[in-house]
């Protein structure tokens, strides 16, 4: 009989009315393989071979271990598929950490998952784990994140930090602009 594999405890699930924000499983790999394999990728660095796929996968359940906090798998509430990825990651302690978002097929997309699933997320990192900023860079190019940036509360931060996007847009989170998403989160709830 094979053990079962070590899990991280106490790391959160958030719900929303129509999604589940959990942990990366193994199980949702297949479908990030094919995400981070393919031109979807064009506006983060590219497609990515199989064994740079899943290391960065891989990454995403080891910043919950190195930092307390990561990125979520989107999940449909009534289907569980697995539909992309949000949350914060931190590559360095010293930086504000990054607010991210990605939907995997374009299926996933014109339906507000992103938005739903990145509101949500939002009010757990200045609610609950009580931030006070975060940042998130967006590709010059990908319109699409611009404008969820803005319609999340994102402030262009002209000379913000870039650390993956010489040529992106930074875009600031505040605690003072969190506290307006409470209206959001109650039409989406």
């Amino acid at each position: 009989m094979k053990p079962p594999l070590p899990t991280l405890a106490g790391t959160p699930t958030l719900e929303t009315p129509r999604l589940v924000l959990r942990m990366p499983e193994l199980s949702d790999f297949p479908a990030y393989r094919d995400y981070a394999t393919s031109d979807r990728t064009r506006f983060t660095g590219g497609p990515k071979p199989h064994h740079t796929a899943f290391e960065k996968f891989a990454s995403m359940i080891g910043h919950w271990a190195l930092r307390g906090f990561g990125r979520f798998i989107i999940t449909d509430r009534t289907s569980g598929q697995a539909l992309g990825h949000v949350g914060p990651m931190q590559l360095d302690a010293a930086a504000i950490p990054e607010l991210t978002w990605t939907l995997w097929s374009k299926e996933a997309e014109g339906k507000g998952v992103a938005f739903e699933a990145s509101c949500a997320v939002k009010a757990w990192l200045f609610e609950t784990l009580e931030w006070q900023e975060a940042a998130a860079e967006v590709h010059r190019d990908n319109h699409a994140s611009q404008s969820l940036a803005l319609r999340l509360g994102g402030q262009v931060w002209k000379d913000g930090p870039k650390r993956r996007m010489e040529d992106g847009i930074v875009y600031r989170f505040s605690l003072s602009h969190a506290r307006s998403d409470d209206q959001v989160l109650q039409s989406i709830r």
